[in-house]
């Protein structure tokens, strides 16, 4: 959780006013307003993060109190440059209202500890003024054990809470809050249900809130709830699940399980702004905007579909008012079978995946919104491409599952083979035996390094779909396609993840893949020209 952006400015406006137009009203619905579907590949979105200096809203003539937030990037402020990447804590002023003033000291990468050690609490406590509030949530950097800068021990972690951040606040008259820990897009690939994140921090958290008797935002708890209500796909798009090509920044897409972006930061704002209503403190009086907007969305257009390949196809529509959310839904043409959710989208536009090859499909658009959802939109047929290329890595003499090319780490590139390492030292393969299929079963990785497999392909756009996974364990590897930097993917114990990488553009008639990361398992890889 590296801190990417500006550090929020730490001083409060004069008087707790804020500047003028500085507060959008808008509440998840909206937030993706103005944006352009004028292309399949390079579509360009504005910027809806607001920019790192604002970190104050609130107080209108009839000042109240302060609210201030002392966190990690979860909560942060985050400069346009890093749209649609958004954290709670700059959100959180739409659900009070115009008498609270935001005060988001939040900045990424630091535990409890670390933002003590740095001086930000005390910048707090030099403004904090008796009535105002100090929310706290820690934990996601406190347990990175391998970041000692960061690391504190739950048992640390719990009398930092109490005497430095509790006790600082109750010191000057201000009332303080224990939030637990958001929860990540972590989860039983077997149940379906998310798991506890950092479940030793919000232990303590609970427990020196009920010690010191302060009020608790649960917020582990309640976004959890959440999560297991909308399920693992639609879970996504609260996280940094950002498609390449859609934002400038990100030019290559982004998969983050930790952050959120706009849409998630509303989402886990409005559940903190929910907890804060059943507490007994005068805040509670002040929530706002938490009820569900008084009418559903219209019915969206026909979406249209470029980039289709072996498993998938990015698929565009009008905007719909009013909406929050997309629900992407498909079934196979000519059959007799309802329609299944395929993926979720914030904005307009939707990479759709786990297709089967060479099928003809229906796909149509829901819109959503807080009240519900709308009619689907027409549907859309659409046909997938057989791959191109399949290769199925693990050791020399383990199976290889039927149509792929079987890669070991003695397959080194060569100008006749076409394909191979371009160099596989200290690589490993392992062939966990039956029990999953002849793909899931073996794989090759090199912990905490970086390997490059290549092959000859024609010059044009790709895409491509990585198998990651250990029978024995768990699995976390980053993938860089053609120099670009797609992130990682992060396997679930004992399971195989799959997950496809589009816009990969060659022009040197070779396609590169650099597999890096704390594991750096690949178990198969399946490779198609786009069309």
């Amino acid at each position: 959780m590296d801190g990417t952006a500006a550090t929020p400015a730490e001083g409060r406006h004069p008087g707790g006013r804020r500047p003028e137009g500085h507060r959008r009203r808008t509440v998840l619905r909206g937030a993706v307003a103005g944006v352009a579907t004028a292309g399949l590949a390079g579509l360009a979105l504005p910027g809806t993060a607001r920019a790192a200096g604002a970190t104050s809203t609130g107080a209108g003539t009839d000042a109240g109190p302060t609210l201030y937030i002392a966190s990690d990037s979860t909560a942060q402020t985050y400069d346009p440059y890093y749209a649609p990447q958004a954290g709670w804590g700059e959100v959180l002023g739409q659900f009070f209202s115009e008498t609270v003033t935001i005060a988001n000291h939040a900045i990424g990468g630091r535990s409890s500890r670390s933002f003590i050690a740095e001086g930000r609490l005390q910048a707090i406590l030099d403004q904090i003024q008796p009535g105002d509030y100090l929310f706290v949530q820690f934990g996601h950097n406190d347990a990175t054990l391998s970041r000692p800068e960061r690391y504190t021990p739950p048992a640390d972690y719990k009398e930092f809470l109490r005497n430095d951040y509790i006790g600082g606040a109750r010191a000057r008259g201000a009332i303080p809050v224990v939030v637990t820990p958001v929860s990540r897009r972590d989860f039983n690939p077997t149940t379906g249900r998310f798991n506890v994140s950092f479940p030793e921090y919000v232990e303590k958290a609970i427990e020196v809130a009920a010690e010191e008797n302060v009020p608790l935002v649960d917020l582990s708890a309640s976004s959890r709830a959440y999560l297991d209500g909308v399920g693992i796909e639609e879970a996504r798009s609260l996280f940094l699940h950002v498609p390449p090509g859609v934002y400038p920044n990100r030019p290559y897409g982004t998969i983050d399980e930790t952050h959120f972006q706009r849409y998630g930061a509303l989402h886990v704002a409005r559940l903190i702004a929910l907890d804060v209503a059943r507490l007994d403190v005068p805040l509670a009086r002040r929530v706002r905007n938490t009820a569900p907007p008084r009418h559903r969305p219209d019915r969206p257009g026909a979406p249209t579909a470029g980039l289709v390949s072996h498993e998938g196809a990015r698929l565009t529509w009008d905007e719909v008012p009013g909406a929050d959310l997309y629900r992407i839904q498909r079934r196979r043409r000519h059959s007799d079978e309802e329609f299944t959710l395929a993926t979720t989208s914030p904005i307009p536009l939707a990479d759709i995946g786990g297709l089967a090859e060479d099928t003809a499909y229906e796909v149509r658009v829901i819109a959503v919104n807080g009240r519900g959802q709308s009619a689907p939109s027409a549907k859309l047929r659409l046909a997938t491409r057989p791959a191109d290329l399949r290769y199925d890595f693990g050791p020399a003499d383990s199976p290889v599952a039927e149509g792929f090319v079987g890669v070991s780490p003695e397959t080194l590139y060569t100008a006749e083979r076409g394909y191979g390492f371009t160099d596989a030292t200290n690589l490993i393969s392992r062939d966990r035996g039956p029990g999953t299929d002849d793909l899931g079963r073996d794989f090759v990785a090199y912990f905490d390094g970086r390997y490059e497999f290549r092959t000859d392909v024609p010059n044009g756009t790709y895409a491509a779909t990585a198998y990651v996974g250990d029978a024995a364990g768990s699995s976390r590897s980053g993938f860089v396609f053609e120099g670009g930097d797609r992130g990682q993917v992060i396997g679930s114990p004992n399971a195989v993840t799959r997950q496809t990488f589009t816009l990969i553009e060659v022009q040197d008639g070779q396609l590169g893949v650099t597999v890096y990361g704390q594991t750096g398992h690949l178990n198969g890889l399946v490779i198609t020209r786009v069309g």
